[in-house]
């Protein structure tokens, strides 16, 4: 099931919208669940709880081109649609990576091609983020770019390629519970690393893509080398 946020601040826009949600996701075996805000000022704060964003320009207070550039600072990847009667907007878009326009009133068939187009977009992208909650709000990390994450004095810090380490409060198991079942490894009590970031492995030693080398705890080697060996071998 892919979450969809609509911010939009007329009733029967969103109404619009969440009708042809359904539609095309009958017609293509796919579930969505829809949220409905009416302003865009929540929107940084809902920043990597959703998969798809829907987003009104002419919106009250805060209108969407200026809510849209905020959660790029946050969110690099979450796809953006804009739905607006400004065409004028269209050009600035491409300063937010937005994914694409449509103009009201909105019909089903171009809906449903912009739709083929998002649909591959989160077909690529599920699973592939991990949003990490900061002092300064949601930051929304891809997975692609995360080398490894260790715990240390109750904080876990976040290895990002060509970044600056995240340091968040929370507990390494929790985390690792959270994001069972993708490619990231616990190697030792306090690193879980992504196994698609993996240079290499000697021994013990361990090299991200990024150069750091870690270290295969004993208790963990047997296990560790196991997955990461099923893993990178095409077994996932």
């Amino acid at each position: 099931m892919y979450r969809v946020l609509v911010v939009e601040d007329e009733a029967d826009e969103a109404a619009t919208i969440k009708a042809h949600l359904e539609r095309f996701g009958s017609a293509r075996g796919v579930d969505f669940s829809v949220t409905w805000l009416k302003t865009a000022f929540d929107l940084i704060s809902q920043s990597g709880k959703y998969d798809l964003v829907f987003l009104d320009i002419d919106l009250p207070g805060i209108n969407g081109m200026e809510a849209a550039q905020l959660l790029r600072i946050y969110d690099e990847v979450t796809p953006i649609i804009f739905v607006t009667n400004l065409a004028q907007y269209a050009v600035k878009g491409y300063e937010v990576d937005a994914l694409d326009f449509m103009v009201k009133p909105v019909g089903y068939y171009d809906f449903s091609l912009r739709m083929e187009k998002a649909l591959r977009k989160l077909s690529a992208n599920v699973g592939r983020t991990i949003p990490v909650t900061t002092t300064d709000g949601v930051r929304v990390v891809p997975l692609a770019r995360l080398d490894y994450v260790e715990v240390r004095n109750h904080d876990l810090i976040f290895h990002v390629a060509d970044d600056e380490p995240l340091r968040v409060r929370g507990n390494l198991s929790a985390f690792e519970r959270e994001n069972a079942g993708g490619p990231l490894l616990r190697i030792s009590k306090s690193v879980v690393v992504n196994m698609e970031r993996i240079d290499w492995v000697r021994g013990y030693d361990l090299r991200t893509l990024s150069g750091d080398l870690l270290r295969i705890s004993r208790s963990f080697k047997r296990g560790a080398t196991e997955e990461i060996t099923r893993y990178l071998g095409g077994s996932r």
